[in-house]
């Protein structure tokens, strides 16, 4: 035994190995062992909420006898419910489990702390506590490895009321997070994901191969929108210092792919699948033809206490981060994508274009008075089944017309990023506040693009203030009418063709590098 201070005895690395397969003895033997955790690891995000989370009732996974794991997380969750909720702590080690989670309410499942890199967007950030999920292991003939042999995850047992439930400093492979619901848009409040780190964390889509026989049966690809965390609440949610890095081991190649009678060799790709999709639904109409969300028509898109923040998003497609809310806060996550992948299908069943998409998005917005605030991002488009052009996507920041509400008082602050800030024929602008932004884009497309019209007419554009970006590319793009009270000012752009197109009256005043298009 090793003191520490007035800790308790560190059980050595035992700990790290005690837990590993499903044989109960050793995850026995370490049950009062180690110390348990009782502090909020979310306090330095001071959200009041959180402390309703009963973290100082604590028990080690170890604490109830079962023939495997999920049977000992069952039991120990059903001794803290019958306290009120509180939390199952996980020591260092590797936890093998053969079917998905299922957490109570008031449980959060919680791992080791890290001792060293506690910042999850620092590539050394590693918990101590891993889950290990089965292994897809693809068969190339007859009806191929049924999906249910893997693909899990961690879900809630009661959707409908589960609160103040979480997963906190865990390591996760080959398993995702998908906190959903219940009918009606019911849900309970106060959910979590801190500290976590997913692999391989995508499923594969249920209806590939496709139902009319044409492609073979053992065909699979991933989900189209199934997030690696996803998670919905009445209110209030943490998704924070998370790290979703590339996955890469467990991709495989499926020669003789059958596309539309062409045949290709085509990846199942664990990074072809978005990042976070938190309490993402559409709102309102499609393609811009209204009518637009609202609280009145769709209140569950406008809840509110949602905070996505200090993570890191590795995609090779699909959408990074996607929210809908109300005040909804996404800050200083660090999203990359890979350059140079080709996509011959983005659905699993149709080839690829140059008019298609694949959803290649930083950073997608929905509802009003969010603030998206130093995030840093680099993304890019995907090539075409043909490898002459690339498909249609690859946008920065994006706020929408198609299944979205107007915008109303939000922020867009000091991010910096490699593709546009695009604020999309949105149906009405009435308060946005572009500030201190780095775009930098290539070609004929604005950096900073801010458009209420849309083609069906146009649209109020009423305060804004674009000020003091750094552009290149295009430059910057305002518009919509009536246009009142906008402004640009204090933009730098960066090499040729700067350009501010100004359609909605704005006042142009101390911009440096742009030739001005007035309306």
């Amino acid at each position: 035994m090793i003191k520490l201070g007035k800790k308790t005895t560190v059980i050595l690395k035992i700990t790290i190995l005690a837990a590993i397969t499903n044989t109960l003895a050793p995850v026995q033997r370490i049950a009062m062992a180690v110390p348990l955790p009782r502090d909020n690891p979310a306090a330095k995000y001071k959200l009041k909420w959180s402390d309703e989370i009963k973290w100082s009732n604590v028990a080690s996974i170890a604490e109830c006898q079962g023939e495997t794991l999920e049977e000992h997380l069952r039991k120990v969750q059903a001794v803290l419910a019958a306290k009120g909720g509180g939390v199952v702590y996980f020591p260092a080690g590797v936890y093998k489990f053969k079917d998905s989670l299922y957490i109570k309410d008031g449980i959060v499942t919680r791992g080791a702390d890290l001792v060293s890199v506690n910042d999850a967007r620092d590539v050394r950030y590693r918990p101590p506590t891993q889950f290990e999920f089965p292994k897809y292991a693809p068969t190339f003939e007859g009806e191929g490895t049924p999906i249910d042999t893997a693909f899990k995850g961690i879900y809630l047992e009661d959707p409908e009321h589960a609160s103040n439930c979480g997963v906190v400093n865990i390591a996760i492979n080959r398993g995702h997070i998908d906190f959903q619901e219940g009918p009606d848009h019911k849900s309970g409040r106060n959910r979590l994901v801190h500290g976590c780190v997913l692999r391989n964390a995508a499923v594969a889509d249920p209806k590939i191969p496709d139902k009319k026989g044409s492609q073979h049966p053992w065909q699979r690809f991933t989900q189209r929108h199934h997030a690696a965390i996803a998670i919905r609440a009445s209110e209030n949610i943490l998704v924070a210092n998370n790290r979703l890095p590339e996955s890469g081991e467990d991709n495989f190649v499926m020669k003789g792919y059958i596309l539309k009678d062409r045949t290709f060799d085509v990846v199942f790709d664990y990074d072809n699948r978005p990042g976070l999709y938190i309490n993402d639904y559409g709102l309102g109409g499609s393609g811009g033809k209204g009518p637009d969300g609202t609280p009145q028509t769709h209140p569950w898109g406008f809840r509110k206490g949602i905070v996505i923040r200090d993570n890191y998003v590795f995609c090779t497609g699909r959408c990074a981060i996607s929210f809908t809310g109300d005040g909804t806060i996404c800050a200083n996550n660090v999203i990359r994508f890979k350059d140079n992948i080709w996509r011959p299908t983005t659905t699993g069943a149709n080839l690829t274009k140059g008019s298609s998409t694949n959803d290649n998005r930083a950073i997608q917005m929905r509802g009003w008075r969010w603030t998206v605030e130093g995030n840093d991002y680099i993304v890019y488009r995907n090539w075409a089944a043909d490898r002459k052009y690339k498909i249609n996507d690859g946008e920065g920041l994006m706020h929408e017309d198609h299944v979205n509400s107007s915008v109303l008082d939000s922020k867009l602050i000091n991010n910096k990023g490699n593709s546009y800030i695009s604020i999309y024929k949105t149906g009405g602008i009435n308060g946005l506040l572009v500030k201190g932004n780095d775009i930098r884009t290539r070609g004929g497309i604005s950096a900073i693009y801010v458009v209420a019209n849309r083609n069906s007419g146009p649209y109020e554009c009423k305060n804004v203030s674009i000020i003091g970006n750094t552009t290149s590319g295009s430059g910057i793009q305002i518009a919509g009418s009536p246009g009142e009270n906008n402004i640009v000012r204090d933009n730098r752009h960066i090499g040729r063709d700067g350009r501010i197109i100004n359609e909605a009256n704005a006042r142009c005043e101390n911009n440096t590098g742009y030739e001005e298009a007035k309306n």
